[in-house]
């Protein structure tokens, strides 16, 4: 019968912060496994009247198992490159320019996790990029071929 009261007693425990009658936020649940990156392209014509598929930093970031804040962390130390396509820009309500999303092709993202995969760093916790110099160099000779690649003018028409 003790163990009754004892289990009512401290059943919403877990609800509250320790000392506080403030309940804790509800956990928030994650995507399921099976959601995969390329869920959501945007088709963009480019100014050459191809039209490519687009994915946003958030796909990279899904088709690299990292955070959108390590991704941008990366851009800015120099280890990924910077997007070569990005929405055009908008003005918030305080009159202030907010940059488009960064965009990526497809054959962006499936290199960057291709070459991710062959340095083994892809499902990596933590990555020494001291050790990785050559790969930042790689993702970016890749995405410029790629780039180069899809934005050359048909001469056929």
């Amino acid at each position: 019968m003790t163990d009754d009261f004892i289990d009512k007693a401290f059943a919403d425990l877990d609800n509250y912060y320790p000392g506080s009658k403030r309940k804790r936020r509800e956990k928030v649940e994650k995507l399921p496994e099976d959601v995969t990156w390329d869920a959501k392209p945007f088709i963009k014509t480019l100014p050459n009247g191809k039209s490519v598929e687009m994915f946003t930093l958030g796909a990279l970031a899904t088709a690299l198992s990292r955070p959108v804040i390590t991704l941008r962390a990366w851009m800015t130390e120099g280890y990924l490159p910077t997007s070569p396509y990005r929405l055009p820009s908008t003005v918030d309500k305080n009159g202030k320019e907010v940059l488009g999303r960064r965009l990526y092709t497809r054959p962006m993202i499936e290199m960057t996790v291709e070459l991710f995969t062959k340095a083994g760093i892809l499902h990596a916790k933590r990555i020494d990029w001291a050790l990785h110099r050559q790969l930042i160099n790689e993702i970016a000779e890749s995405w410029d071929k790629i780039r180069e690649s899809e934005t050359e003018t048909t001469e056929t028409n």
